[in-house]
């Protein structure tokens, strides 16, 4: 999982500086099938040479990745030239946008699904070319893809990606050993337990000596605004609530959004979570310092590294006992081509694009990266072979099937702020209502601004 540190007003003078450009965006041809590396069909090694700029963020095992898809594609596209820069997660939004806003904005490039409207409202991302991956129609390229899985890359009848890169849910990622001390047997892997019991069961595995907390029952990186929305909005649609209104205003005061922030207080009063215990998401469960963490299938591979001997298990992500419907998370990094690149370069970018989305295995095997381009690895579909690694994985996924994308808008960073702000007050024990008020009273300014 990557973390986001938002800054709002670098990231509000960049997007203005950005409005004042305008671009439109180019078709282009291409390549082969499905699942299949591209051929050479941007010219021969007498061609002029195109020059391509990548930009991603550095996650370490998926750098050497990108250098090797980065070869072969340039080895059967003898006059495309690929620079590779990445840049660490907190900074890698800023860096994009502060390049586009320059004149040297990147044409290939990794992005959160939740930057999707500044793109657009800003000019800066191109709709897919579909022919680069093998296919005459929009729909057909579509139909390459998980049921839903590029709804946060539609815009007027459009899609603005060629492929996603990484593919996320949250579920329930619990220490099995914890809950048998606790006498809690473990956790059903078929239906959802009710956030009610997971309140009472984080509550029993908090360990406390006198007053200080040496296991927390529950924790989640509070303080990074991303994993606010993505841990509380689902918890805000089960109750029947939406931050953005159809009007596509804000509300924080509505009373699915009350009583998620009182649940979250009464956690908190209970000890069964701490902001002040947490470190780090995955070591401290590794560790011992927290007995459950909400995790993704990125979490599994770390985890069997950072303590092989660790007994956990997974569990489908908690509902209301009286939620409207099941929702999960859903979030997703992928790729984009520059809406502001010649033709030319879009044409190569395209192809690049359709060969980085066909290495469903190394991404999986080499960086732990879910996949949404479906295929087939060893005779068995994509999912599947996922799940052969780590039978645990199959919990994880049937949580996607109940998956909603964040909320959609060109202030996503401000009002992710707010919420994480008005959260960290929650939690230290501030009038819910009062705290919610202030949160709509800020967001009401900063969609104004």
């Amino acid at each position: 999982m990557k973390t986001r540190v938002s800054a709002t007003l670098v990231l509000s003078l960049i997007l203005a500086l950005l409005l004042s450009a305008c671009a439109s965006p180019a078709a282009a041809p291409a390549t082969p099938t499905i699942g299949t590396p591209s051929t050479p069909t941007t010219g021969t090694s007498s061609a002029p040479t195109i020059e391509l700029l990548y930009m991603t963020h550095n996650h370490a095992p998926s750098i050497p990745v990108n250098e090797a898809i980065i070869a072969e594609f340039e080895a059967t596209h003898p006059n495309v030239k690929i620079i590779f820069d990445n840049a660490p997660h907190a900074n890698f939004e800023q860096k994009v946008l502060t390049a586009f806003a320059g004149g040297q904005g990147p044409d290939v490039f990794w992005a959160g699904d939740w930057m999707v409207p500044q793109f657009l409202d800003s000019g800066i991302i191109a709709p897919v070319d579909p022919t680069a991956f093998g296919v005459a129609t929009q729909d057909e390229f579509e139909a390459l893809f998980e049921p839903g899985s590029l709804d946060a890359f539609k815009a007027n009848g459009k899609i603005y990606t060629g492929g996603i890169s990484e593919y996320n849910t949250f579920s329930l990622i619990y220490n099995v050993d914890a809950l048998k001390e606790a006498g809690i047997k473990p956790l059903p892997k078929d239906r959802p337990i009710t956030w009610e019991e997971l309140a009472d069961i984080a509550t029993r595995l908090t360990v406390k000596e006198g007053d200080v907390i040496k296991r927390v029952g529950l924790s989640w990186p509070f303080n990074v605004p991303i994993w606010t929305v993505l841990i509380q909005e689902p918890m805000l649609r089960q109750k029947g609530g939406e931050l953005i209104t159809p009007e596509g205003m804000p509300d924080f005061t509505q009373e699915p959004m009350v009583a998620v922030m009182t649940y979250l207080q009464k956690l908190r009063q209970a000890d069964a979570i701490d902001p002040a215990t947490y470190t780090d998401l995955l070591q401290d469960f590794a560790n011992g310092r927290s007995a459950m963490i909400f995790g993704g299938p990125w979490a599994v591979a770390p985890l069997k590294t950072m303590n092989p001997n660790l007994n956990w298990d997974i569990a489908p992500l908690p509902q209301f006992a009286n939620a409207k419907e099941r929702v999960t998370t859903l979030y997703a990094w992928a790729w984009f081509v520059s809406a502001k690149s010649s033709p030319e370069k879009q044409k190569a970018a395209w192809e690049f694009v359709n060969l980085l989305t066909s290495k469903q295995k190394e991404w999986w095997e080499k960086v732990g990266y879910v996949q949404a381009r479906k295929t087939e690895i060893d005779g068995k579909p994509l999912r599947e072979y996922y799940i052969q690694t780590d039978p645990r994985l199959a919990t994880i996924f049937a949580d996607y099937a109940y998956g909603k994308f964040e909320f959609r808008s060109t202030k996503y960073f401000e009002l992710s702020d707010i919420w994480t702000r008005a959260q960290n007050r929650i939690l230290t024990g501030e009038d819910v209502m009062s705290v919610l008020r202030d949160a709509q009273a800020q967001a009401k300014a900063a969609m104004t601004d």
